[in-house]
């Protein structure tokens, strides 16, 4: 089993904490354009955009400050935003001893409801024909 002194132990977990920026600066830089190619399996198999179609490009135009948009690419996008920095937010303060989490079953109550929101909203935008480009 291989250990880490405390330092090398500390500085891991501070590197952990920078995970989200550079997350979003590389998003920002490598964002499809429209017209671009989609990656997403489920509209290369169907044709049809999947529930999450045009989250990526949603998140490049916020990180960019181009609200309006991020939110006609998906109109969940402030949402999921909101979500994945709370999650990360409540576990940096885990790992930095500041709380413990216990709750573990409102993970599964956040990710039903957003899976389920999804849903609708792809629904929604199939109804309105204002799903994303394929």
């Amino acid at each position: 089993m291989i250990t880490l002194s405390p330092a090398a132990s500390q500085l891991g977990r501070r590197s952990l904490f920078a995970i989200p920026f550079v997350a979003a600066i590389a998003l920002a830089s490598i964002t499809p354009s429209e017209g671009s190619p989609t990656i997403c399996g489920f509209a290369n198999c169907t044709g049809v955009a999947c529930p999450g179609c045009g989250m990526t490009r949603a998140a490049g135009h916020l990180i960019r400050g181009n609200f309006t948009e991020a939110l006609r690419y998906h109109p969940l996008i402030l949402l999921v935003v909101a979500e994945l920095l709370g999650a990360w937010t409540i576990w940096a303060a885990h790992q930095a001893g500041w709380i413990r989490w216990r709750h573990r079953r409102w993970v599964d109550v956040v990710i039903g409801g957003t899976a389920a929101l999804l849903v609708i909203v792809w629904i929604a935008r199939l109804v309105a024909g204002t799903t994303p480009p394929v």
